[in-house]
């Protein structure tokens, strides 16, 4: 009778588990559901134009509720517990691939390019045959690919010194230097490329809205394994994946409208024409009336707290931070809604681009816990294009450091033409902000303090250690070309068994 009893506790006890678990995936569904509702009054609202039903209907309603799932993260899902969406999804039962169908992808990260952008010569034959090799030798090996490259080099060249593919002026690398040396450095070199891979892929995933996504690095062979359950447009994953880290320099406009080192007046244009957008978007949402409504005013400006100039203690001057202003997560969604409407952008300069900075968070001043939010900046494109001033890959190298007062800084080193181009865009901001971005985030946007001449730039301010290896690895990624391509990939629709795979492919 006690073994009965004990086998009625333990089955109870996993009926309620089971239960308290899939309490989880009842208020992930409900929520999300509550959000394309939500999603649907959004499009029909704003694009009558699309028939229900319509592929482009179903697309635009999938954007919009992902905006809104991604600024309510932080809002209660479950009001039982006060479980915010994003702890909801965590802990929710994981359906995997088999239920609720999506993609699983092999990835690659080649470094066939890091090689050639390390050497003096990326056309070298010698250079290329063993890269080559290498290549044809990785499929059906579980060496790295820095090391069948240095072994397919020597056994090609048994007499040369693997320095003199990577020695030059200005490199790390010198002609005396040992095949040891040299191959610690490319694998230093590779294994930063990887970690820089992986960290961009998994910030690209954050933004799929799946639930417990997968995603795991094989460092040794450069393999980086990617499961996605519940994804609903498997070729946008395969495109974002795969795109190239877009690491760009910008010149910016502030909200100083009065800055004396601005000597176009480009920040003065800049702030009078994001008054007018704001006031555009107003009587878009609200009507051109000459009735008022206060409480309504201002609605591009009641999302994104505008900065305000703070005061140098020793000049007694005013200044305006980089950042124009700072939009709270749950917020995200109506910001990214309101500078996409036409009104809005008829208002503001064409050639102004408004970008977040990384998530940042404070306490809150009041009821404890704290605020998370995105710092705002806003760009300056090439007039008539969407182009920046200047491509990441004008970068020849980067490095954490410290100052000679030991303070953490960033020392970067620009190619020959990157140099020239460094020189007229730093002479042309003198006394200005420029920005840095990858995939359109803005990591840093330093004060031009003078013209840079010969391309050797040191990068300071209030950075921790952390925060300048961090953007050392953001810089050398646009030049150390090592992109992730898939060679495997499995499309699963949502059923049981294997009948559900839709398209396996291989292509080492």
């Amino acid at each position: 009778m006690k073994l009965k009893g004990l086998v009625w506790f333990f089955a109870i006890a996993l009926i309620i588990v089971s239960l308290w678990e899939l309490s989880y995936t009842w208020a992930v569904r409900s929520f999300e559901n509550t959000q394309e509702a939500a999603a649907k009054k959004f499009v029909k609202r704003n694009t009558p134009g699309l028939k229900e039903g319509s592929e482009e209907y179903t697309a635009a309603v999938e954007k919009r509720k992902l905006q809104l799932l991604d600024s309510l993260r932080d809002k209660e899902a479950f009001p039982i517990v006060g479980t915010s969406y994003q702890d909801c999804k965590k802990n929710e039962l994981n359906l995997g691939l088999d239920l609720q169908g999506g993609i699983n992808v092999t990835m690659d990260v080649s470094l066939e390019g890091l090689i050639k952008s390390l050497s003096i010569n990326p056309t070298d034959s010698q250079l290329l045959a063993a890269i080559k090799t290498a290549t044809a030798q990785k499929v059906n090996s579980d060496a790295g690919f820095v090391t069948l490259f240095t072994n397919a080099y020597k056994v090609q060249n048994p007499n040369a010194n693997l320095a003199g593919l990577f020695a030059g002026a200005g490199k790390e690398i010198k002609t005396t230097d040992s095949d040891s040396k040299v191959i610690a450095w490319i694998q230093k070199n590779a294994d930063e490329a990887i970690g820089l891979t992986y960290t961009t892929l998994q910030k690209r995933i954050d933004k799929f809205g799946v639930s417990q996504p997968t995603i795991n690095l094989d460092k040794a062979k450069g393999i980086i394994n990617v499961e996605l359950a519940g994804v609903k447009d498997p070729q946008r994953v395969r495109d974002y994946l795969t795109s190239s880290a877009n690491l760009q320099f910008w010149e910016m406009y502030t909200l100083d409208a009065a800055d004396k080192d601005d000597k176009e007046g480009r920040n003065a244009a800049f702030v009078e024409s994001l008054k007018k957008a704001d006031e555009n978007l107003y009587k878009s949402l609200y009507g051109d009336s000459t009735k008022i409504d206060s409480t309504k005013l201002n609605p591009f400006f009641r999302i994104m707290n505008p900065m305000q100039p703070f005061q140098d203690k020793k000049t007694k001057e005013y200044f305006y931070p980089t950042e124009i202003g700072r939009v709270v997560l749950s917020d995200t969604a109506k910001f990214f809604e309101y500078i996409n409407t036409p009104a809005f952008k008829s208002g503001l300069l064409p050639t102004a681009k408004l970008l977040f900075g990384k998530e940042e968070k404070e306490k809150a001043n009041k009821g404890g816990g704290e605020i998370r939010y995105f710092p705002v900046y806003a760009i300056r494109t090439q007039a008539g294009t969407d182009k920046a001033t200047m491509e990441g890959d004008a970068i020849e190298s980067a490095r954490d450091d410290f100052s000679q007062d030991g303070k953490p800084i960033v020392t970067m080193r620009m190619t020959a033409s990157g140099a020239r181009n460094w020189a007229r865009m730093t002479t042309k901001n003198t006394g200005l902000p420029v920005a840095i971005t990858l995939d359109d985030i803005v990591y840093s946007a330093p004060n031009v303090n003078g013209p840079i001449e010969g391309g050797n730039t040191e990068i300071s301010g209030k950075f921790t250690v952390e925060q300048t290896q961090d953007l050392s690895k953001i810089l050398k990624s646009g030049k150390l070309s090592a992109p992730a391509k898939i060679v495997a990939e499995q499309e699963v629709g949502a059923t049981l068994g294997k009948e559900a795979i839709k398209g396996g492919k291989m292509a080492f």
